[in-house]
């Protein structure tokens, strides 16, 4: 691997939990399969992850407890991220990439930047969750839903539109699609499945009753489980799962009128230097026992014959949107660009 470089973040739990012994119990879902590594795998590989670290540590320990190949992991938000990886095009430092939007992928595939990788049981992938040529696949998904915070919220609101109720009136709080691309994503699936006058229609409504937008997934819910706002438009649903087994006085609502059910995409960077641990590593993340590890930290798995977490909605369940990811790939940073010059530089 490249060495002799300096991250502002870096962190290698894996290594330090093989050291340590087994990982502690995950929560919620049971991981009981076992993953069989192919013979001869050695060296190391570094991760980028744009998912929740614990997520991304548990799958780097699973892998190294199986392999012996370490694995340093960074992790930063999909923006962050992105920029990384772009500015290090000429000199790719991470071997494979765990990414929480689907677009990025798309334009690094088109690119030239991804190896292509078919893996096994690819049967069992859900549809249209693989990238053109095996480039990419998404391993797990998050649903984008309506968190209430249920001691704030003045009722429990059944759609986006709902928010636009004078009830709720500057007590709505949406993540910023610049910094999230979840958020960009559900902005971008309302245009192709409802149409642009709409979509605007319908944001002009939630802006004029004092729709506010900041940050990123995770202060956003921090925000409302504060009680700062009363409901989270475009929330995550894992980490509102989360908080609500922690006794968070939360409630996740699927919009009747449809979402999104985000594809969290991993992939081989074409500049690997350890391509036999690379691909090792993508099909650990989409074995049984790795899509397990997913579900028990209420993420929705990439494999149709895995369970969701006890009390997390089934991708079945979900009402979704009517677009492609193509769709998404294609007009998304033009739908970003208006939705920002429209709602976000006044």
């Amino acid at each position: 691997m490249r060495r002799g470089w300096t991250w502002a973040t870096v962190v290698v739990a894996a290594t330090v939990l093989a050291a340590c012994g087994s990982a502690p119990p995950l929560p919620g879902a049971e991981v009981d399969a076992t993953w069989s590594p192919p013979p001869g795998l050695s060296g190391e590989l570094t991760l980028y992850s744009a998912n929740p670290q614990k997520l991304t540590d548990d799958l780097a320990h699973a892998f190294t407890e199986a392999t012996g190949v370490k694995v340093d992991v960074f992790g930063a938000e999909t923006g962050k991220l992105t920029a990384k990886l772009d500015a290090e095009w000429a000199n790719p430092r991470a071997d494979v990439v765990y990414l929480a939007s689907w677009a990025p992928a798309a334009k690094y595939a088109a690119a030239g930047r991804l190896l292509e990788h078919r893996v096994p049981d690819a049967a069992a992938v859900r549809d249209d969750w693989t990238g053109p040529d095996d480039q990419f696949v998404g391993r797990d998904g998050s649903a984008l839903a309506l968190v209430v915070n249920t001691k704030v919220a003045p009722s429990t609101p059944k759609d986006w539109s709902d928010l636009a109720a004078p009830e709720f009136r500057g007590k709505v709080l949406m993540p910023d699609p610049r910094e999230s691309g979840t958020a960009r994503d559900l902005i971008a699936a309302m245009v192709a499945g409802h149409g642009r006058d709409k979509t605007w229609a319908l944001f002009d409504e939630l802006f004029a009753n004092g729709l506010a937008v900041q940050g990123a997934n995770g202060p956003a819910l921090d925000d409302v489980t504060a009680g700062s706002h009363a409901v989270v438009l475009g929330g995550v649903d894992y980490s509102a799962y989360t908080a609500i087994d922690k006794g968070e006085p939360l409630q996740v609502v699927s919009p009747s009128s449809g979402t999104t059910v985000t594809p969290r995409p991993v992939m081989i960077l074409r500049g690997t230097e350890n391509p036999a641990a690379a691909a090792a590593f993508v099909d650990f993340m989409m074995s049984v026992q790795g899509e397990q590890i997913s579900a028990a930290h209420k993420m929705i798995p990439g494999r149709s014959d895995v369970a969701v977490a006890p009390g997390v909605r089934p991708y079945e369940d979900i009402e979704r949107l009517s677009f492609t990811w193509d769709q998404i790939t294609e007009i998304g940073g033009d739908v970003l660009a208006e939705f920002t010059k429209r709602y976000l530089t006044r």
